[in-house]
């Protein structure tokens, strides 16, 4: 897995959510262009749009930047029929 890289024809084969105090950890393992990764975020604190990664057609990881962020050093873009972001503390 790979900072700014874009994963495109994804296919989420396992996802797993744990609670660790105000936050979750969230693990899984995609395949795309026949590559496997398997991936943990820690940190992340809405859960709200988790389920979105198990429809991604594709999936990218990047720093945040600005000043706007309340928490998490990181974001993962979803996309598949639309475009969501989860921010997250740690990427694994």
């Amino acid at each position: 897995m790979e900072l700014e890289k874009i994963y495109k024809g994804v296919s989420v084969d396992e996802f797993h959510v744990k609670r660790e105090g105000d936050s979750f950890l969230v693990s899984f393992s995609f395949t795309a262009s026949d590559e496997a990764v398997n991936v943990k975020l820690s940190g992340v604190r809405d859960a709200g749009n988790l389920c979105e990664i198990l429809s991604a057609d594709r999936l990218w990881f990047q720093r945040s930047e600005g000043s706007q962020v309340e928490y998490g050093g990181y974001t993962l873009g979803v996309s598949h029929e639309h475009y969501t972001e989860i921010v997250f503390d740690a990427l694994s």
